[in-house]
């Protein structure tokens, strides 16, 4: 008889079961046909309960799954538990998922998993029922000059399986918000700074914070900020790019003085400088530019230089500094408050002109994403940022290629992609993303095709209800002839048909809603 997982019921333990005046409701358990309980695994997963081996209850699962099929090779190859424990039974375990992982059914790493969750089972099983009915259990796992049937080596200072291949597991594949769910987050958290000032300074605040925390957002969004790079974004360096750029006046390289004061903090109170950098920048942005390139402080080494949209520069200064953090400034020194940070950007507004922390900063996009019931986080806001890139360097290298695809092409796109991630070279985050972005470019090809094939199930979907049976039957005909036919006086014959015999009725049109964007300042609704 050859066994099949369901030959061997796997539930769990129920409510109010206790095992040593422990609660061990809720824990796996493996079952006969029968009904009856396979007292090793119970007892294992005791253990591991009492002994914190599992960090929670669920956690059990994939081993609990792993060792019911490792119950059923056994049983087929006519072995008990204790005589399959040895390093030749394991093997043999592994080789029956060979044909599924060459044909990319199941991950190797997977197998290696299943085999991991047996060996931990056999190396703790003799504490977890150190009886097996009368006889001292055996011990199961040894060095290789033991008489113990599965061997082990030491890796990394941890006792293997001797048998054991490295397990290579992926990051899990964190979804990338799209770009309607990235502005419905930036509405979101800057969605309390559309509220008039009621004169109070606790509303003020949140108002202060809700216009701070949407430019947090648009840095990671829109400039492929971290959050540590956004929290130590630096005025100063603002400047410096700006004063590059000859939109500001200021001293650099061996001329530069740790005294000289930041333009940038000279136009909060002057607005005529704030209508020249306003200036500067758009004439800049008249000549072609759509970027402007500021060093960040990073993770990997002091700084990288950034391209920051020149829309978002003018937000950031005429909006975070100009108008929010000037009001913070303003009240916390009538307050006494002296030591200010002049150079930060984002300040926390209960620290009292302190910089805003990097925890804070991803908190604050993280609770967005929470708060909309989106899937990720700030670092998410990173990935959107890198698709667009993506997308843009490709078709831009592509139109200037005359649309020949090329290796000069992607490599370009790669580097540049790398660049724009602080990378010293491309990896698999830029193929990743290219990827994506050559897909982007397929599908907005077919476009055209891939609406008519919705609008068609749309229709179907509509009328099928109400068509007889003969007619389902009759229109399934009409659509494999279509798939068939390769005549195109067939075509005209069904167009002329329709025409002259039937008059269709009006029917309603799937909306086609474009993408909402949120209107930028300087920009007209």
């Amino acid at each position: 008889m050859i066994y099949i997982p369901n030959d061997f019921i796997m539930d769990r333990t129920p409510a109010g079961f206790t095992w040593r005046d422990d609660d061990m409701s809720g824990i796996p358990r493996i079952r006969y046909m029968d009904g009856s309980i396979f007292e090793p695994f119970l007892r294992y997963f005791a253990y591991g309960w009492l002994n914190k081996l599992f960090k929670a209850k669920s956690s059990m699962g994939p081993d609990a799954y792993s060792l019911r099929e490792w119950l059923c090779h056994t049983t087929n190859l006519g072995l008990d538990w204790v005589s399959a424990g040895t390093d030749d039974v394991m093997r043999s375990f592994r080789s029956t998922f060979a044909e599924r992982v060459e044909e990319g059914e199941l991950a190797a790493a997977q197998v290696e998993l299943k085999l991991d969750h047996i060996f931990s089972f056999y190396q703790r099983i003799r504490k977890a029922m150190p009886f097996n009915g009368e006889e001292p259990m055996l011990q199961f796992v040894g060095h290789p000059d033991s008489l113990a049937p599965i061997t082990t080596r030491r890796v990394g200072g941890h006792a293997r399986w001797s048998g054991w291949n490295k397990i290579d597991r992926k990051a899990p594949n964190r979804p990338t918000p799209d770009e309607d769910q990235v502005e419905r987050i930036l509405e979101h958290l800057r969605a309390a700074a559309m509220e008039p000032l009621d004169g109070t300074w606790k509303q003020a605040l949140q108002v202060y914070a809700a216009e701070r925390n949407w430019l947090v957002a648009c840095c990671e969004a829109r400039a492929g900020l971290r959050a540590k790079e956004t929290a130590s974004l630096s005025l100063q360096k603002i400047a410096d790019a700006l004063a590059n750029l000859k939109i500001v006046n200021i001293s650099t390289g061996r001329w530069r003085s740790s005294l000289q004061s930041n333009p940038l903090n000279d136009a909060v109170d002057d607005p005529q400088l704030q209508s020249e950098i306003r200036t500067g920048l758009e004439r800049h942005a008249a000549r072609g530019y759509t970027t402007i390139n500021v060093a960040v402080r990073t993770k990997a080494k002091p700084e990288r230089s950034v391209e920051f949209p020149i829309d978002l520069l003018i937000d950031l200064l005429e909006i975070g500094v100009w108008r929010v953090r000037k009001a913070l400034f303003e009240r916390w020194t009538a307050d006494g408050k002296i030591d200010l940070d002049h150079d930060a950007v984002f300040l926390s507004s209960t620290r009292d002109g302190a910089r805003l922390s990097t925890k804070s900063i991803a908190d604050i996009v993280k609770d967005a994403f929470n708060g909309l019931d989106i899937a990720g986080s700030g670092h998410r806001l990173r990935a959107y940022y890198f698709t667009e890139m993506a997308w843009l360097l490709w078709t831009q290298e592509l139109a200037t290629a005359g649309y020949r695809s090329d290796v000069a092409i992607t490599n370009t796109v790669l580097n540049r992609l790398a660049d724009l991630a602080g990378h010293k070279s491309p990896g698999t985050m830029e193929r990743y993303y290219l990827d994506r972005a050559k897909l982007r470019q397929k599908l907005k090809r077919n476009k055209p095709t891939l609406d008519a094939r919705k609008d068609m199930m749309h229709a179907l979907i509509g009328v099928s209800w109400n068509l007889r049976e003969d007619t389902c039957r009759r229109l399934q005909r009409v659509i494999y002839a279509f798939d068939d036919c390769e005549d195109s006086r067939f075509f005209t014959v069904i167009d002329a048909a329709i025409d002259k015999y039937v008059d269709l009725k009006a029917r309603p049109q799937p909306e086609r809603s474009s993408h909402l964007r949120l209107i930028t300042s300087g920009e007209d609704p």
